[in-house]
This record gives structure tokens, sequence and C-alpha cells, in this order.
């Protein structure tokens, strides 16, 4: 679905085309810096809840930004059956306090990520 690298300080988020309508970009770059916590997701679909402005096939998919109750803007992009991760940032970055992402080699990034913010 997504792919997720990490290079020269950088995490880059790269969306597949036809979610590029839903998250309003083909890439995300967030400095490393910003990111304050890191979250391992078996089920990253569950973590996504308040409005949103994206698409949803409940259970299955979810695809764009979503708002919590408390003014947590979060980008969203999971399926069921993919485990995820929940990068919590210090402040917004491309308009978003969150990125919550499905990913089958979460445990990898939550891991790398946790070891460059020490």
């Amino acid at each position: 679905m997504i792919q997720v690298r990490i290079h020269d300080g950088t995490l880059s988020v790269h969306f597949p085309s036809w979610t590029r309508l839903f998250v309003k970009a083909g890439r995300v770059d967030v400095p490393l810096e910003a990111i304050a916590d890191v979250h391992h997701l078996d089920q990253p679909l569950t973590a996504a809840k308040g409005l949103r402005s994206g698409l949803v096939v409940s259970g299955y998919i979810k695809v764009g930004t979503w708002t919590s109750f408390g003014g947590v803007k979060r980008l969203v992009a999971a399926q069921r059956g993919v485990p995820g991760v929940r990068i919590v940032l210090r402040h917004r970055v491309a308009g978003v306090d969150e990125l919550i992402l499905g990913v089958q080699d979460a445990q990898e990034i939550r891991r790398r990520l946790t070891r460059v913010q020490r």
C-alpha cells in the first residue's frame, strides 16, 4: 500500500496514486527530530477515530485524515490484516499531529525510529 523510508534525517511516506486523492499528497516528509513517540499497532484501523475526510470501507480500509474531538489531526493509511505504527509528532508537520500507517514491517520501522529518537 504505502512505502516508508528513513534517510537523511527524514521519514518519507510515499502513497500509491489511488490514495493521493484521499491523503491529498503523493509524499509526506517528516523530519526525524519532529517525532515525539512511536507505537506499534496490531490493528491500526481502530486507532483512527473522529471526524474524517477520506475513504472508509468499514472494517477493511481507512485512508485520509481523521480529527479527534480533542483536535488531534491524524493522517491515516491502513488496511485490515496489516500491522501499523502510530507516529506522534512534537508539532504539526504537513498539517497533521500524528501518522497512522499500515505497513508490513511495522515492528522494524518502530524499532528504527525509536533508536533514532535517543
